[in-house]
């Protein structure tokens, strides 16, 4: 097997143009170094091997007409680093380096992935845990280059794992900080932004007491981010105690913007009629109004839009589609002039249990 040492690799990417035969062959001869520590039985060596593999992975997607860019070479380079310690049995940090064309977005997440190292996550779901940290990496620089579009659907996936490492920690309370007190600020993370980490801040600490939840995520500077989906038990209409958070921070910020409009739109999964999921969508659909009516949300700036089981949602495990469809999406109107993200969250999820 031909081994490609990390000054060598750096040279190579810094010299010349990889043709695309020269790049799969570095590709190859990386994947083949990461086998044994992707099969180890140690869920240590299984976390960093799968870092490795997702940074190479962010590599391949950077490679465009022959070349390389700037963040391809540094993932690329991290990757290597990975596997050349796993190879060496060398100590690894536990901090996922920014890239320098990058930066810190979305603390909130930042601060659940070290909770969750703190509690067993690396143990629990080494995988899930390593690729939801390069991903977050991932998307902010594709917002740096692109844009939020292009990066919302990375943030997703970012969520998804970090639900799939709280399944495999039922026993773990969940908590969240408060952003603005509990964090450093995106200026202090990120200085001008997009030209990576200020190491001084970087990795995020945890403390072991707190924390209040906040009402609305902002990242200064940036957009304003709110979740605008809750979801329900199977053949249920009821809202769960996360469910109820979500639309108390919708309510806050309809309260905050008093011109914006919003519709519920309900979901069911697949199971029993259309004729049958319509009205059960329907219920949903008055639960979330009914709420919101009672935090003082104006009945009149609530639309509906009952969709049965149009519109299902998918997973690898049946059991998550059929909850992550059992939904009411919260979808808003009348926000011009206002640099409002919204995106779903997997929190509350009702999960059937036989």
């Amino acid at each position: 097997m031909r081994s490609v040492s990390l000054k060598i690799l750096l040279g190579l990417c810094a010299a010349m143009a990889l043709s695309h035969g020269h790049a799969s062959s570095i590709w190859s001869d990386m994947t083949t170094q990461l086998q044994p520590a992707l099969k180890s039985t140690d869920p240590l060596n299984q976390y960093h091997a799968h870092k490795a593999q997702m940074w190479l992975s962010y590599a391949k997607n950077e490679q465009s007409e022959n070349s390389l860019t700037v963040a391809g070479k540094e993932a690329l380079g991290y990757s290597q680093q990975l596997i050349d310690a796993l190879t060496q049995s060398q100590l690894i940090s536990l901090t996922t380096p920014v890239l320098s064309v990058s930066q810190v977005m979305r603390r909130d997440l930042w601060w659940q992935i070290e909770y969750f190292k703190q509690h067993g996550g690396i143990q629990a779901a080494p995988q899930a845990l390593a690729e939801a940290e390069v991903m977050l990496v991932w998307a902010a620089a594709e917002y740096c280059e692109l844009g939020w579009r292009h990066a919302k659907e990375h943030f997703f996936a970012v969520e998804q794992r970090l639900y799939q490492v709280k399944l495999a920690l039922p026993e773990l309370k969940m908590v969240q900080p408060n952003l603005n007190q509990d964090l450093p600020t995106m200026q202090q993370f990120n200085g001008q932004g997009c030209h990576g980490v200020n190491s001084q801040y970087w990795p995020i600490q945890v403390a072991n007491n707190q924390v209040i939840e906040p009402s609305i995520k902002v990242d200064e500077a940036t957009e304003l981010h709110v979740e605008n989906v809750v979801h329900f038990a199977l053949d249920q209409a009821d809202l769960n105690a996360e469910g109820q958070r979500i639309l108390d921070r919708i309510s806050a910020l309809l309260h905050e913007h008093r011109d914006i409009q919003i519709t519920l739109v309900g979901h069911t999964d697949m199971r029993a009629s259309q004729a049958y999921n319509l009205k059960l969508s329907q219920r949903r659909i008055n639960t979330g109004r009914q709420y919101l009516v009672a935090k003082g949300i104006s009945d009149q700036r609530i639309a509906e839009q009952a969709k049965g089981k149009q519109d299902l949602l998918q997973d690898s495990d049946q059991k998550i589609a059929h909850a992550k469809s059992r939904r009411v999406v919260i979808e808003f109107h009348d926000i011009e002039g206002k640099n409002l993200n919204v995106q779903p969250q997997w929190r509350d999820l009702q999960l059937e249990v036989k």
